[in-house]
């Protein structure tokens, strides 16, 4: 694997777009730490800020440190895995297309952005725009999965088109806002605004909600396959937290309003 080990925290937020397994294989620690990062207005190295360390196969990259200020970790990855042993900083995983990230604090805004496939968890809590669009984008995360172990802020799963998102916590306000399909499981609560605009798709708040939109219909309590199945497929990817409390759910269709088709399952 390839040990990247902070020397020092950067005065500036720092991108780390490229700084991928697949890069980074059948190369020497030399070569890596000649890596060029964009620091500000002013270019750096990657051996500037890491010690590097190379053993075995580079399918697996490790960073240890507090990360927060380094921004697009594990951008447009395909293959392999990586491990933040700390916080990670903005757009974790910026259209990612396979492979595995695990983050062992928090990450900041727009992780899982424009996301397309694999599989991200961050064990504690995520930032605004999880699963969102890029800037001017018609469509967010298009595949894949994310699970967060704590919370996540506001506009959680915006313009959502494919995969899942799991969060074992509460979430902020416009959870699943335009969301065109895909699936979002909320283990706390939601904040206002769930599922606003949104034209298809699930969003699950096993908490409940702050308040369901008037634009919602609602259809009864319900305890469909559909959702014993979501269970199980949560345990498989070990989400056995929520798993375990999917149960028979009040059932809202809409967002009416944009003649939406989407449905919200909240706590009775």
């Amino acid at each position: 694997m390839i040990r990247l080990m902070l020397k020092q925290e950067p005065p500036v937020r720092v991108s780390l777009s490229g700084i991928v397994p697949e890069n980074l294989a059948q190369t020497t620690e030399s070569e890596i730490a000649r890596r060029p990062l964009l620091v500000g207005k002013h270019r750096a190295t990657l051996g500037d800020w890491f010690s590097i360390h190379l053993s075995g196969d580079a399918e697996d990259l490790v960073i240890e440190g507090s990360c927060g200020r380094f921004d697009h970790i594990g951008a447009g990855m395909s293959r392999g895995s990586m491990i933040v042993a700390g916080d990670a900083g903005a757009y974790l995983g910026l259209e990612m297309s396979g492979g595995r990230i695990s983050v062992e604090g928090s990450a900041e805004y727009g992780a899982a952005t424009a996301m397309k496939g694999g599989e991200i968890r961050i064990r504690l809590d995520a930032g605004e725009a999880l699963g969102g669009a890029l800037p001017g984008a018609r469509q967010g995360m298009r595949g894949g999965i994310v699970l967060v172990g704590g919370s996540a802020a506001a506009r959680c799963g915006d313009r959502l088109r494919l995969g899942t998102i799991a969060i074992a916590g509460d979430v902020g306000a416009c959870c699943g806002a335009r969301m065109l399909a895909g699936t979002i499981v909320v283990g706390g609560r939601a904040g206002r605004n769930v599922g606003v605009a949104m034209r298809n798709g699930t969003i699950v708040a096993l908490g409940g909600a702050e308040a369901v939109l008037p634009s919602f219909v609602e259809s009864g309590l319900h305890d469909l396959v559909f959702l014993r199945l979501l269970a199980r497929a949560l345990a498989a990817v070990g989400a056995v937290g929520l798993a375990d409390r999917v149960r028979p759910l009040r059932n809202f269709r809409g967002d009416l309003s944009v003649r939406g088709k989407g449905e919200l399952f909240v706590s009775a």
